[in-house]
């Protein structure tokens, strides 16, 4: 079983709008409506792929409410703790004409120090039976920046594996509590390092920060990884692209499977690259399926990296 824990989660709202301009009245249509954030990204992810999942986190207030029926609407297990306010509501503003997206995330409900100390309690029950825990996306307001190394040492003492996903502060203090993997791309590992222009520099330094490997996902081009001494390149095919919220995810998603199975790492690889790619051609913040993934899974070449091929 893998558990995914979402601090901070959200309602993906999706609106069409052709020829989207700031400042201006503009008119679209609500395409879907879905339950987001990292972590809930990742179980939805995780169900396509056929992987036993439940979902832990915090949720609030009728979104909150919306959160927990579609996730029941899916069969994805989850056990949230609820808190006062309300969760948060992300908007996508895919524009068809200009091949753009746009997103404008609020920053959630608050949490205290009591919500965050029931959690350490949650996330040390569940990591007993769980193969694999995934840690992932943004902090509520009140959450310190350590949770995530908190939350994961736990996990590790109860025996799970760990996965980070996360960017900013709770990226830089989370890889110093030695994830099993951490799932960054490039701009959050530029934020995390300062430059990300050689691929392969960038995983040394991010593994030596702590994690004991490290994927580094590059949209179109695929994806760089780390991994028992050796690095790797990832290309997946070509795919028209819908949207990227959820592609990472996807492939985070993979990653959790393949090292709760014992898949051998190119293998894990490749697959995170095929559910990277084929989510990215799904729309909104939809998840691709199954077979979708396993369409694309033998045009993704994987190959190891020579000195200074990663660029």
């Amino acid at each position: 079983m893998i558990a995914t824990v979402t601090l901070n989660p959200a309602v993906d709202k999706t609106l069409v709008v052709p020829n989207f301009a700031a400042g201006k009245m503009n008119r679209g249509q609500v395409e879907r409506v879905d339950p987001g954030g990292k972590g809930t990204n990742v179980a939805k992810a995780l169900r396509q792929l056929g992987c036993p999942a439940v979902a832990l986190g915090f949720v609030a207030g009728l979104n909150g409410q919306f959160l927990r029926r579609s996730l029941d609407g899916l069969g994805i297990p989850h056990d949230f703790i609820d808190v006062p306010g309300e969760t948060r509501v992300n908007l996508k503003i895919e524009d068809p004409l200009l091949g753009i997206e746009t997103e404008l995330n609020e920053p959630g409900f608050p949490v205290s120090a009591e919500h965050l100390e029931e959690m350490e309690r949650r996330v040390e029950e569940y990591a007993a039976g769980a193969e694999v825990m995934v840690f992932a996306g943004s902090l509520p307001p009140g959450a310190p920046p350590g949770v995530y190394a908190a939350l994961i040492q736990i996990a590790a003492r109860r025996g799970a594996k760990t996965i980070l996903d996360a960017s900013g502060a709770a990226l830089r203090e989370g890889v110093a509590a030695r994830p099993d993997l951490v799932k960054l791309n490039r701009a959050e590992t530029e934020e995390l390092l300062g430059s990300a222009s050689d691929l392969e520099a960038a995983l040394s330094s991010v593994q030596a920060m702590g994690p004991a490997g490290v994927v580094i996902s590059l949209g179109a081009e695929g994806a760089v990884a780390g991994w028992a001494g050796r690095r790797y390149r990832a290309r997946p095919p070509r795919v028209e692209t819908r949207c990227t919220v959820g592609a990472g995810d996807a492939m985070t998603a993979a990653l959790a499977c393949a090292l709760a199975s014992g898949t051998a790492f190119p293998e894990a690889l490749r697959l995170a690259t095929a559910a990277g790619a084929a989510t990215a051609a799904c729309g909104g913040s939809s998840v691709a399926s199954r077979a979708a993934i396993e369409a694309l899974l033998e045009q993704v070449e994987v190959s190891e990296l020579d000195e200074g091929t990663a660029k």
